[in-house]
């Protein structure tokens, strides 16, 4: 390719979530978008966390009954709840000495969600 070419070349179009918005986004714009979305993939590949995540599918939940539905330990789970909410992942709230977390972000959730349901369909094939 020649480098008149390579000078004229327009910048990476995406498409974000459901067609909601169209950017054009420069080679250098691209790099930053795949190190943040590289960030939150590792932010969700600890198992743990999937677990924590599993938990409050069904609503908010204290800090307690996170570990009851993990069976980790109390300083495991509040690490992994840290991380998720630093993320943005989860919402946290105190009530007299009690937090409290929930999903926040449900594009997470649902990420999740789809990722598990195509890895159980490998891993535990339906017969027909």
């Amino acid at each position: 390719m020649s480098s008149t070419a390579t000078a004229t070349k327009k910048p990476a179009s995406l498409e974000m979530g459901n067609g909601l918005s169209k950017q054009q986004l420069t080679p250098q714009q691209m790099e930053s978008l795949f190190a943040g979305v590289s960030q939150f993939f590792a932010v969700l590949s600890e198992p743990s966390r999937l677990r924590i995540l599993y938990a409050l599918c069904q609503g908010e939940k204290s800090v307690t009954e996170v570990i009851d539905a993990c069976g980790s330990s109390q300083a495991n789970v509040s690490r992994h709840l840290a991380t998720l909410h630093e993320a943005g992942i989860l919402s946290r709230k105190k009530v007299g000495t009690t937090v409290f977390y929930a999903i926040h972000d449900e594009a997470s959730l649902e990420l999740c969600q789809s990722v598990c349901a195509r890895i159980a369909n490998e891993l535990f094939p339906q017969k027909s």
